[in-house]
This record gives C-alpha cells, sequence and structure tokens, in this order.
C-alpha cells in the first residue's frame, strides 16, 4: 500500500493506494483533504493521518509545492522543510519520496481518462512528441513532460517563478503596479489567485467611476482568502465590470504563458491546465481570449494551433501521479510504457 499526498499553498490532499504494478495503482482509499495550515510538520501530517487509518504502508509518496533537490523539500507558501530521509527515520523506517508537486501531477497526466479532461482545443497530437503542463493555483507551476523511449518524464521546473513580460498596454499598466507593489513582477505574480486579486483591485481603482469604493466595498465584505473566488464568479456572471476585465487579463496572460511553455518544450502531444483554478474559470478559458493569446506566436501560429490544449478537472492528480511514481519504487522497475 502506498500512502500519497499533495501538499499545497492552501490545501494538503492524500489517500491510500493499492500498488498494482509499475506505474499502475488503484482506486484511492480513505482520500482526505485538510488545510495546509492545519499541521506543523510533514511528520505530524503523517502521524494524524496514520492514526486514523492503520495498516501497512509500503512507501509514502508526496508532491511539495515548492523546490525539491536531493529529498529535502522546502515549501513556497508554507513554512515546511522536510527531509525524506529524517521523516523516513521518524515514520519507522517507511521510504518517503519527494517531489515538486508539478512533478507529481506531471506523473499523473499519462493515466487520466477521458472525464478528468476537458479540451480547449483539439489539435493533432503528436503521440512521440513532449507534452507540458502549467498549473495557476495558489502559486503558479510549470513542467515540461519529456518523452523518454515512450514515456512521459515531467521535469522539475520553477518557470513560474520566471519574469513576467507584458505583451499589451494594459499589461503594461498592471506590470507597473505590481511592480510598485512587489519590487520583481513574476509569472506567479499574475497567474495565481493572490495574482487575480492584484489584478482585479487595479481594475477597480483606476476607473474613477465607482470601482475603487466598490474595491473596498467588495474587500470589506469577504474574507482575503475568499476574494480569488469572488472575483471569477462575478467575472463569469457579468456581475462586475471590473472582475471581467481582471479575469479576461488573467485569461489572456495564462494563454501566453501557456504557449512560451509549448515553445520551450516543443510539446506536440499537448499542453495540459491543472492547478485549482482553471476547472473554475473553464467558461473563460473555453472563449477565444485564451487561444487567441496561445497562438499568438509568430511565424509559429500555425504549429500552436495544432498543439492539444486541456484543462485538468480531476482535482487529485498530483495525489495520483505521486502514487504511481512511488510504484517505480515500491513494485519493481518501471515498464518501457507508463
Amino acid at each position: 500500500m502506498i500512502l500519497a499526498g499533495d501538499i499545497g499553498g492552501t490545501k494538503i490532499n492524500l489517500a491510500l493506494f493499492e500498488c498494482i504494478g509499475p506505474g499502475r495503482v488503484g482506486h484511492p482509499i480513505d482520500p482526505e483533504s485538510h488545510k495546509s495550515t492545519g499541521f506543523g510538520s510533514f511528520e505530524e501530517l503523517i502521524e494524524s493521518y496514520r492514526g486514523r487509518h492503520a495498516g501497512a504502508v509500503d512507501a509514502i509518496s508526496f508532491g511539495v509545492a515548492g523546490v525539491v533537490i536531493q529529498g529535502r523539500a522546502k515549501g513556497t507558501h508554507i513554512p515546511w522543510e522536510i527531509d525524506a530521509s529524517a521523516a523516513s527515520r521518524r515514520l519507522r523506517g517507511t521510504p518517503v519520496h519527494l517531489m515538486n508537486d508539478l512533478v507529481a501531477a506531471g506523473y499523473a497526466v499519462p493515466a487520466l481518462a477521458a472525464p478528468d479532461l476537458v479540451s480547449i482545443q483539439e489539435g493533432t497530437p503528436a503521440p512521440e512528441a513532449n507534452a507540458g503542463l502549467i498549473s495557476a493555483g495558489t502559486g503558479l507551476g510549470e513542467s515540461i513532460l519529456a518523452r523518454v523511449a515512450g514515456d512521459l518524464i515531467p521535469i522539475d521546473s520553477e518557470g513560474g517563478h520566471a519574469d513576467f513580460a507584458p505583451r499589451t498596454d494594459d499589461e503594461i499598466e498592471l506590470f507597473r503596479f505590481m511592480r510598485a507593489r512587489y519590487g520583481r513582477v513574476s509569472y506567479e505574480r499574475v497567474l495565481s489567485g493572490q495574482g487575480l486579486v492584484d489584478t482585479a483591485r487595479w481594475t477597480h481603482e483606476r476607473d474613477d467611476r465607482g470601482g475603487a469604493s466598490a474595491w473596498k466595498a467588495h474587500a470589506a465584505e469577504t474574507p482575503a482568502e475568499d476574494l480569488a473566488a469572488l472575483v471569477s464568479e462575478r467575472a463569469l456572471a457579468g456581475a462586475c465590470r471590473w472582475c471581467g476585465a481582471a479575469l479576461d487579463i488573467f485569461v489572456s496572460v495564462y494563454g501566453a504563458e501557456a504557449g512560451n511553455l509549448a515553445l520551450l518544450g516543443m510539446t506536440r502531444a499537448g499542453i495540459y491546465l491543472g492547478g485549482g483554478i482553471a476547472p473554475k474559470i473553464l467558461p473563460a478559458l473555453q472563449g477565444e481570449r485564451f487561444l487567441q493569446a496561445f497562438r499568438d506566436k509568430d511565424p509559429h501560429a500555425e504549429l500552436m494551433r495544432r498543439i492539444p490544449v486541456s484543462v485538468i478537472r480531476n482535482q487529485q492528480a498530483s495525489v495520483l501521479g505521486a502514487a504511481r511514481y512511488a510504484t517505480l519504487e515500491a513494485c519493481g522497475p518501471p515498464t518501457p510504457s507508463l
């Protein structure tokens, strides 16, 4: 049995999985979800879960939203530092595998079924080529899924922290607003829950026809952690023009950066939009704005039209991927194809 999970900046998902074979696991057993602030350490999280769900565990495998180097993870949005070897010793010698959360999600991609995906652009998939994964949520994660001997192998990346490159006059103004607020502006500053909130603040406050007072009302009536959801909901409902303008910019930047990733990795097998935000703003992503920005890569516009783009709506993808990764250790060497 494998205990797998995903530690994000906002929440933690975890579950048990039966190891069926290399790259193959059963359905999740005893899944749980918790706020990331609910535990003081990784070991405390595991011991709490095991206290409710006893039984033999052959491996513990987790994706972590942060940098993972040689079995040590430092969260970007949580204060934890996790050492796989030290955690294994405390957890009675059970092997502990740590990986970036986008690497974990990348390992899930080959196992996703049709109901787990929503197509944004059908394209013409190239089964022999690389794929790409870009996920906006509490932060922004990116990974190229390299095609190696028929398998898709996710590559560690902190591409979400690369410099934001504005493309339009509005985006240049937004960049200046963000730079004044934060100093350096990365793509994550725009393509994240807080990024959507900051963009909405800017669209409200730059409009002298009641926008600033409307934003003050939103901020006063809504907990800070719920502001991103409020902006997207009001935008999709057509209830607030300033929220609508913010979501339009968010979707356009998302499309442009997804296109950048596609070019960087020549991801002709497909681009996948993961994370918690994409499924919630699906109607906006299915409009023209996302694909227009994605395809606007002259002289390679035609290439971009051929790249499939899909939204992952399975919110347990990183947990599934972490479990699948562990099977390569717990169940034996990898087979020729995942």
